[in-house]
């Protein structure tokens, strides 16, 4: 018995030893980073140092295990994935104080009032929107503007909403509706419902949103005939593990973007039926979620054209569905315009748009001039090259490795797989018009009259497109409804589909990036 213990370990070493030394490299690599975490943030090495440091060492350890484990069990990437996923979504949960992630205070006050009842936001008398709501809800406010610690947040958990004292709470974030935030409002209405502590309610929110967000894209992984690794991928990147365990509506919109693509992709190269109406019912769902949670991507829905005809009664038949599907999309959108008055409060966007139309070509130029001047910071966004308000910059060592990840995958997948004309041309056609309209909306409304650079795009603004860009460099084969997946791929095994390093990278990344986010917390 006692050798067989031995010889065990012995073949577990023997087997492992490759991912062990690249583990370890990156353990010694997260140590390193810490200390200059901790330097950089003018902390002292004391016990909160140790403290993160065991804390780091013990989760890599927990992370390692579970990725031998599935190593062993073969546990599919989706599975891999979900298990990994919920535990790294909730320690950033926990590891992200409320209003630090990008407009997540406006978010909460939006979220606050659809929870009361809200679904349209008020306007004062000095024509700001929002809603009257117990005043002591703007300490969340305060956790943006003065970089909260982790002491305040404590001494601040059995803080109730005070609803005798009330008073008009503005939001800049007036303009989302409900669909945004489904997932983080139900969160919030339990809270209310079981009496929580304000801030309790809120951090239940962010778990609703990371919990469904972490599901929708489960089934993605699950059901994407190819690019599982890739939306593997870019679900783990930390600037999308922050949106989805924020109360921002970004970690929604990128989960369902990912899965009308990998939907698309599975009703074309695997699903061999037509159309049933559960089938019918999630295109219409995930498009109605993309289209009301940010508008600017609504053209993703345009990828609907590339579905086979073959899914539906005829050729006839798909044009009606499609555009019936886009026409009751169309009207709750136009619905919620109409009901939403404080949407006319905005601001005025006439001299831009006059800008637009009568200058076109002054346009592209400013447009050029603002992708070559901006593209490495666009480039570095993408890839989480900052986290919460912008004040915590990652390591260029993660952010190059990101992107030659980023290429590896496209490349791999490119000479693994093929796809139709039709599939390869929407992808290239919907990502230049969405990334025109993220530039476009941007000048609008953020950019000073007379500026010649657009400001206030981010890289993470992509992140919901950034699965059509492999598909950009599959070749191209026609499609022939009676073949099967595999003549569309060289090989789609389970350990085809399993890369235990990137897995590896990628939770070590969040490691990293969690007491990057720690550290400014203290």
């Amino acid at each position: 018995m006692k050798n067989f213990g031995i010889n065990s370990i012995k073949s577990f070493f023997k087997e492992n030893y490759k991912y062990l030394i690249f583990f370890s490299l990156l353990a010694v690599l997260n140590t390193f980073f810490l200390c200059w975490s901790f330097s950089t943030n003018d902390l002292p090495f004391d016990a909160s140092f140790i403290i993160i440091l065991i804390g780091s060492i013990i989760l890599e350890i927990i992370f390692c295990i579970l990725i031998f484990i599935s190593k062993k069990k073969e546990w599919k990437i989706e599975k891999t994935f979900l298990i990994l996923g919920l535990i790294v979504g909730f320690i950033y949960v926990l590891a992200l104080p409320v209003g630090r992630a990008p407009d997540e205070e406006s978010h909460f006050f939006r979220i606050y009032e659809l929870s009361t009842g809200h679904i349209v936001s008020d306007i004062s008398e000095s024509g700001k929107p929002g809603s009257i709501e117990a005043s002591n809800i703007e300490i969340i406010r305060d956790f943006k503007e003065n970089n909260v610690s982790y002491s305040e947040i404590l001494d601040n958990l059995n803080v109730y909403p005070n609803n005798e004292d009330q008073t008009f709470v503005r939001t800049s974030a007036y303009s989302y509706n409900i669909f945004s935030y489904l997932p983080h409002t139900i969160g919030m209405i339990i809270g209310k419902i079981f009496n929580l502590p304000l801030l309790v309610t809120a951090y239940l929110a962010k778990m609703f949103n990371l919990v469904t967000c972490i599901l929708i894209l489960y089934f993605s992984i699950k059901y994407i005939p190819f690019l599982k690794k890739m939306v593997f991928f870019l679900a783990f990147l930390p600037i999308t593990m922050q949106a989805m365990s924020s109360l921002s509506p970004d970690g929604l919109v990128i989960s369902t973007s990912i899965a009308l693509i990998s939907f698309i992709l599975y009703s074309t190269y695997v699903l061999k039926t037509k159309f049933s109406k559960k089938h019918l019912g999630i295109l219409f769902l995930l498009c109605l979620f993309i289209s009301m949670g940010k508008i600017a991507y609504a053209p993703l829905c345009f990828l609907l054209f590339a579905i086979p005809k073959e899914r539906f009664k005829n050729n006839k038949n798909k044009l009606l569905t499609i555009f019936t599907i886009g026409l009751i999309v169309f009207l709750i959108l136009l619905v919620w315009v109409i009901i939403a008055p404080s949407l006319q409060s905005s601001k005025d966007p006439s001299t831009q748009i006059s800008l637009i139309l009568s200058n076109p070509l002054k346009y592209v130029a400013i447009l050029i001039r603002s992708i070559s001047a901006n593209a490495s910071i666009y480039v570095s966004g993408f890839l989480s090259g900052y986290l919460e308000w912008f004040n915590i910059v990652l390591s260029p060592i993660y952010i190059y490795s990101n992107l030659v990840i980023f290429i590896l995958l496209c490349n791999n997948a490119s000479r693994s797989y093929t796809i139709t004309r039709v599939f390869k041309n929407l992808s290239i056609v919907i990502f230049a018009a969405i990334s025109l309209l993220i530039f476009t909306t941007m000048f609008i409304q953020w950019t000073k009259i007379g500026e010649t650079i657009i400001d206030g795009v981010q890289g993470r603004y992509f992140l919901p497109i950034a699965l059509l860009v492999p598909i950009w460099f599959f070749p191209i084969k026609k499609y022939n409804s009676k073949s099967s997946l595999a003549q569309y791929s060289k090989t789609l095994s389970a350990k085809f589909q399993q890369n235990y390093y990137l897995y590896g990278f990628l939770v070590f990344e969040s490691v990293y990036a969690i007491t990057a986010i720690a550290c400014s917390h203290l």
